[in-house]
């Protein structure tokens, strides 16, 4: 478990993060300070002002892309395009989404594997990793938010099953409710070269 991650002084040149539901924390604190780093960062999101926003942080290096559609139809048109460009890091704020996280878990679930499905090729070209950020309920009897949290483990470890063998690596991050923040510098982390090569697994911060 990395509970203080040694943060790169900076990245490598081609270094390209992907930042899913990007408006919500820790998207943007981790769009600036990667483009600040030296990645290219794509930042996706189904708002337009959000994305307007994103980019004004750094023209050069942030790219805003609106998605649009369910959890699996709005990666259609990346799983057409995006082709082998590669990726070092995918950043998954979905399940952080009020309108998209009461889609419920199995949507959720399948939003991920149609990600890995359309962004699969670049992931393989970079060495990448997959972070999800889940809040972690503070009570006990919070089942739906325990059981999206056992959810993502279970779909994790079978995706890393398949793709483990060819680079990829698939994290999960936990935090106290209301505080994705947190998850900034180990997100940041898990994208740098030291971090891709750490084993799949959970991290619980806060």
């Amino acid at each position: 478990m990395i509970q203080t991650p040694v943060l790169p002084e900076s990245l490598a040149g081609d270094a390209t993060f992907a930042i899913l539901s990007a408006g919500q924390a820790p998207g943007p604190t981790v769009a600036k300070r990667a483009a600040k780093l030296g990645a290219e960062v794509v930042a996706m999101d189904r708002d337009p002002a959000v994305l307007a926003r994103l980019m004004s942080q750094s023209t050069a290096r942030v790219e805003g892309l609106a998605l649009a559609g369910d959890l699996v139809s709005r990666f259609e048109p990346l799983h057409r395009n995006w082709g082998g460009t590669p990726l070092h890091l995918v950043l998954n704020l979905m399940p952080l989404d009020p309108d998209d996280c009461a889609k419920g878990m199995d949507a959720q679930i399948r939003g991920l594997s149609a990600m890995v499905r359309a962004l699969g090729r670049g992931l393989v070209a970079g060495q990448g990793s997959v972070v999800t950020v889940l809040p972690r309920p503070s009570q006990p009897l919070a089942l739906a938010g325990h059981g999206m949290i056992g959810a993502f483990e279970a779909a994790n470890a079978a995706l890393d099953k398949v793709f483990g063998a060819r680079g990829l690596h698939f994290h999960l991050i936990t935090v106290p409710e209301g505080q994705a923040d947190l998850a900034a510098d180990s997100a940041l982390f898990l994208g740098s070269e030291a971090g891709r090569r750490l084993r799949s697994g959970r991290l619980d911060l806060g």
